[in-house]
């Protein structure tokens, strides 16, 4: 018998049943149409909730894949849309790209990443039991460390919608890091506590341990940032070329932990320290440029030009951006007990060795072609928008 999640009765925006309820399409209108028809049915994933003998392929029409959301979110966040559809036009076409833009690119695809975690929670095609999520689309936005990676393929590639990575244990588990193909346009992007922050010298969460009478507890503190670039960030393996954007971002205010903020090296990457709005950085040629924008020296670091295997090159760069947001970011929450804690990072460790597994398939698909089913040609055709 299938299970009915109460997540298919609440808003993708805010939890909450919804009294006056919309639709909201996760996966944008405008980027169906700008990738295709909004029309086609296409794969987007495997549906495991009616139990492991009965799994499916769980396909659909793209303008039907809609879930429950409030009238006034719905609207709200109609405007984000609205204003992230010219920033990834810009992206493809090539023209320049402000940091208020950039600021907004990150907005939007910190709505759909966490969008398409709920739909799978919602349909069935998240791994884990459709219980009820601990935050939904609105608590998600803005509230953690931010990185993006762009890369440009030759425009004869042709229009298509691809996400990579949503599909795995580990994304399930956590929605910190997926890939997306916009046409000509690939992003690679993360969210997690301290992943970019501690890197940049800048103060950031970090676990600590406590003694309690009723035992061991497990939770979050600021620590004080080093005040320069460290080496090795986001050290992942980076299989095609690409410009690396990113913003810190905390879930609170310069008032809740004012000390470590207090320094003029801190202070030069906010445009409102009060409020901990950091700005937007561009790392070009290697160097960091904050406040920065994209124009054509960043354009040229971006440009890629594909071989056969880059649909698999396109997936096991997702899985091992995976793995890495899942050792260095933070995943926390209320306070734990030692138990919880060592629960939770064995899940962890356990669905990166999963990963790792998937990584060996992908690539024993691509040294064999007796074996390959990457779906490259369902890729081609737009109809397999939901990858591994």
């Amino acid at each position: 018998m299938r299970m009915v999640s109460e997540v298919a009765k609440l808003c993708v925006f805010c939890g909450v049943k919804p009294n006056e309820k919309t639709k909201e399409h996760v996966i944008p209108g405008w980027l169906m149409r700008l990738t295709g028809s909004d029309t086609r049915e296409v794969f987007l994933g495997v549906r495991y909730s009616d139990g492991p003998d009965k799994l499916k392929i769980h396909r659909h029409s793209l303008n039907r894949y809609t879930f429950p959301a409030c009238h006034e979110c719905n609207q709200r966040y109609a405007t984000l849309e609205a204003l992230a559809k010219p920033v990834c036009e810009k992206l493809i076409e090539e023209k320049d790209v402000s940091p208020v833009e950039l600021e907004i690119l990150f907005h939007w695809l910190d709505k759909v990443r966490v969008g398409l975690w709920l739909a799978g929670r919602a349909v069935g095609t998240n791994i884990f039991k459709a219980t009820d999520p601990r935050f939904h689309i609105a608590h998600r936005i803005g509230q953690a460390d931010r990185w993006a990676r762009l890369t440009l393929l030759p425009q004869e590639v042709g229009n298509g919608l691809t996400y990579a990575g949503v599909g795995t244990p580990l994304f399930g588990s956590m929605p910190s890091a997926f890939s997306l193909r916009i046409n000509r346009l690939i992003i690679q992007n993360a969210s997690s506590p301290r992943l970019i922050s501690r890197w940049m010298g800048l103060p950031y969460p970090a676990t600590r341990r406590t003694r309690t009478p009723s035992g061991e507890v497990f939770h979050s503190e600021i620590r004080f940032g080093k005040k320069k670039i460290l080496p090795r960030m986001m050290n992942y393996r980076k299989r095609f070329n690409g410009l690396e954007v990113f913003q810190p971002a905390y879930p609170f205010k310069l008032k809740d932990c004012e000390r470590p903020f207090l320094n003029e090296y801190a202070k030069r990457f906010f445009n409102n320290l009060k409020d901990l709005e950091a700005k937007v950085v561009v790392a070009t040629n290697g160097e960091i440029h904050v406040n920065g924008s994209i124009g054509p020296a960043q354009y040229a670091e971006m440009k890629h030009s594909p071989d056969a295997r880059f649909p698999t090159d396109f997936s096991c760069s997702t899985l091992e951006l995976q793995n890495y947001v899942s050792r260095e970011g933070l995943f926390g929450g209320l306070p734990v007990s030692k138990r919880d804690s060592e629960r939770a990072r064995k899940l962890r460790n356990d669905l990166c060795k999963l990963n790792r597994y998937l990584l060996k398939r992908l690539e024993d698909q691509a040294a064999d072609p007796n074996k390959n089913d990457d779906g490259y040609e369902e890729m081609e055709k737009g109809l397999k928008v939901i990858s591994i």
